[in-house]
Order: structure tokens, then sequence, then C-alpha cells
């Protein structure tokens, strides 16, 4: 098999000088070289933007061009090509320039010895190498970019398998955030219903193939639009595939999701203005005999109802307040024993026909947070609120649990036994007007703004606040205030 020649192409005015080049690296048994030589810099610029070339070894001083410019043209013209520069012993400073503005090596024509080959080799690898890191820095800008899109994006190799998973992409389709890398796509796409056979996607000769993703199962439902695109190679065969995702629940469900204020909070207080226009009614009509009976019950329906409008009310001064002003965080010390405590009097007075239960555990060394009482009580209700009034079981147990994670931090852990939050909430439920309904009814006490108001707070504290969550099995809020 013939061996690949190195092709050099050498830019040199002066025949001596070139004649001495050619001499040396005739005389390395190992390679072999196509060596092509120019005189001028118009003529290598020709050359270099029509002709692949291993390398460019260029004199300075042509008959068209002096000094640096002539490097700088040929880079210019070039940019991936290595170029060596070949200069007089006067010339050294300037060479040296040259190798800071992106020459790979230069060469003192009176200094050359038999290192030349080496020093050529050096050259090619170098580039390459700078080649590479710039590929390198490259993928790693795009694959950021893809990381932080909205949209779902999963690459897959020739057989399927996944390659690549963005963090939407994860979240939209449940998979793993460890053990995604080499699986099937058919089995990251089996929990869903398809609008077409995955088996008919993957063998259409189409370039790009539209469909719908749906889990239908859960309540909210999930829909995605999807658009499978097949690179394939001269002969057909599949090289690798890139599958498009994005959520399209909140254009399915229209009227349902458009969850506007108006419409939010219109569905939220009808519930309980139907119930006191009912008892009004019932006031009107029922005989004297019978109101010394019936009054405690219908008063008491009144005021339930009362206070659920009140707390609406409350979360929408909350939620206007901190939309609209600078939460500022103040420097006190809270008890968390003692505000666990008084918050759950308040929960379960708020819902006196569901037993609740809340289990506290707070270490001995996480016992207080450098964080106003009634910000910390503020943040617990919210959250065991949100845990008490989407519980699905006729007992509601929640634990609290409280402990050091530094010098500086404390992390608060709020569990329930509850439905679970779908995955794809998991970015949207600390957003303003936002609650885990398939439809925005008054049937679920609130607006959505709990959390959102939760997370400000904790924000404001330099804290964070995640959660994490299992449909069927509970949710766990976690959060972090600064230590006293």
């Amino acid at each position: 098999m013939e061996e690949k020649r190195t092709r050099i192409l050498l830019v040199e005015d002066d025949a001596d000088d070139a004649f001495l080049l050619r001499e040396m690296l005739a005389e390395v048994p190992s390679a072999q070289f196509a060596i092509e030589q120019v005189e001028r810099l118009d003529e290598a610029l020709q050359r270099v933007g029509s002709e692949p070339f291993d390398v460019v070894l260029v004199d300075l001083s042509l008959p068209d061009s002096q000094g640096l410019a002539t490097f700088t043209e040929i880079h210019k013209a070039a940019p991936d090509l290595p170029i060596v520069v070949l200069t007089g012993l006067d010339d050294e400073t300037l060479a040296v320039k040259a190798v800071q503005e992106g020459a790979q090596d230069y060469l003192v024509k009176a200094r050359v010895r038999g290192d030349l080959f080496i020093r050529l080799c050096y050259a090619i690898e170098r580039q390459k190498a700078s080649h590479y890191r710039a590929l390198l820095v490259e993928r790693e800008r795009f694959d950021t970019a893809v990381s932080h899109m909205s949209d779902g994006i999963v690459v897959t190799d020739g057989d399927w398998r996944i390659t690549t998973a963005n963090h939407a992409a994860c979240l939209l389709l449940n998979l793993p955030a460890d053990d995604w890398r080499g699986r099937p796509l058919g089995d990251a796409l089996a929990p869903f219903a398809l609008s077409r056979p995955l088996a008919e996607l993957q063998a259409s000769g189409e370039r790009v193939e539209a469909f719908e993703i749906a889990r239908l199962h859960t309540q909210p439902p999930l829909y995605l639009d999807a658009r499978l695109t097949g690179l394939r190679d001269p002969s057909g065969r599949l090289v690798s595939s890139v599958l498009m995702l994005r959520d399209v629940t909140d254009e399915r469900r229209q009227r349902e999701a458009r969850a506007s204020f108006v419409m939010m909070v219109s569905h939220k207080l009808r519930t309980p203005l139907s119930v006191l226009l009912a008892c009004h009614d019932l006031v009107q009509r029922i005989p004297p005999d019978r109101m010394t009976a019936d009054m405690p019950r219908i008063t008491e329906m009144c005021s339930t109802e009362l206070k659920r409008m009140v707390h609406i009310v409350q979360e929408l001064l909350d939620f206007k307040v901190l939309s609209t002003t600078d939460l500022r965080a103040e420097a006190e010390t809270a008890d968390i024993a003692a505000a666990i405590a008084r918050v759950t009097e308040q929960i379960a007075a708020r819902y006196p026909l569901r037993p609740i239960e809340v289990a506290a555990d707070v270490a001995p060394d996480a016992a207080h947070v450098a964080c106003s009482t009634e910000h910390l009580e503020l943040i617990l209700g919210k959250l065991l609120d949100n845990a008490a009034k989407f519980a699905d079981k006729e007992r509601v147990r929640i634990s609290v649990r409280a402990e050091r994670v530094d010098d500086s931090w404390v992390r608060l852990s709020v569990s329930d036994d509850g439905p679970g939050i779908p995955h794809e909430y998991y970015d949207r439920i600390f957003d303003g007007f936002v609650q885990v309904e398939d439809i925005p009814t008054g049937q679920v006490p609130g607006l959505g703004v709990g959390l959102y108001i939760a997370q400000k707070v904790v924000q404001a504290y330099g804290g964070t606040i995640t959660v994490h969550s299992q449909i069927g099995k509970g949710s766990t809020f976690t959060l972090t205030l600064p230590a006293a």
C-alpha cells in the first residue's frame, strides 16, 4: 500500500534556500514529501485556496509582500492550515511575533538542521490539536445552549439508541437523569401513546416525520408535538436521528389552561359564593319553628366558606405584594420547632374535617435559622397547606425535618404521602397561578401562588427550594435557609 505523502507548499523566492530545504527533507528516509514551490504571495494565496496542503513553509520577504503581512494574508486565506515561518537572522523577532499571531513554528534559515522533518511534524500535529480544541469548545457551547432549551431534544445513533438528551427531554419523557445513555428510543417512548406506531416512523423513508406523543392516564394529561428527523448516508442507512419535543398541553386545552387571572379568581370564588347564596336562600325560606335547630349548621357552613374566601383574598394580597415590591430579608432568629407547631395549628383549623398529622424532626444544631419568624411561618404555611389541600388519603401525614448542612445553612424538608406531582410540572409549579389540577376549579382551595410566594421568600434569604416527587407516593420540598 502506497504511503501517504506530506504535501508542502514552499513560498520562497530564493532558489538557493529552496534547494537546501529540499535536500534536507530528502535525507529523511522514512518520510515522503511532495514539495511545491511558489515565489510570490499572490501565487501562494491562489494555491492554498484551491488545493489541499499539509503545511506551508513561507519566507516573510517576497517580491510582492514584506514582513508580518505575508504571514497574515496566508493565515487569513487558510486559517486551519499549519504555517511555519522562514526568516533570516535579522528577522527572528518578527518571526516570533508571527507565532504569537497564529503561526505554528518558525525556522531561521541559517540554523536549519536535520530536525526540519520533526519540526514540520510537530507543526502539523499542533495545528490539529488546536483545531480539535476549537471543535471541543464549539461542541461545549452547543451542548450548553441545547441543555437550556425549553424544547426537548433526543439524539440517537444508527441503532436507535439514545446518545444525547437535554434537560427538557428528560423532564418531558421522565428519563432517569443518569441512566438514559444507550437506552433504546422505543423503551423511552413505551409509557406514552403515539399517534403513529414507532416502528412505522422508524421504517419511513421521509427525512422528517411529525407525530404526537400523549400521556393520557394521569391528571392532568400530557401532550407533546414531536418531529423525528432521520440522518442517512448516501446508501440510505440510518446514521443518526433527532427527536424534537414541544409541550403543547396548554394549547390542547385552550380554555382550561388559559389560566388568566380573572378566570382563576372567578372559579375559586364561585364555590364559596354558591354555598353562601344557598344558605341565604335557605334562611329566607326556612320555617320559624326550625330556625333554632338549623341555624348552627347554616352558620357553620357560612363560616367555613367565608374563611375560604378570606384565604383566597389573602393569597391575592400576598402575591401582589411580592410582585410589586422587593422582598427584603430580615436579620432575626426564628425557632423552627415553634414555627412548625404554630403552622400545624393553623392548617388544622383551616381543614377541620381532614385529620392531619405533622411529624417534626429538628436536629439540635439546626433548631434556629437567621430568618424572621413571620417569613419562616409563611414558608412552612404554604408548604403544609399545599400538602393538606391536595391530599388524596383520609388521613394526611406530613413530616418536617430540619438538619444542619454546614456552618452556614440549615436544610428543611417537607414531605407528604399525597398524589405526587407530574414530572413535567417540576419547573412550573413555582410560577404564579400554576396549580396541578385538571382544570382550575373551586374544588381545590387556593390560587396556585403559594409555592411562588414560598420560593420568593426563600430566595430573599439566599436559599434555594426544590421538589422531588413520585406519582402516587408523595412529594418532598427541600429548602435551605441561613443558619442562626
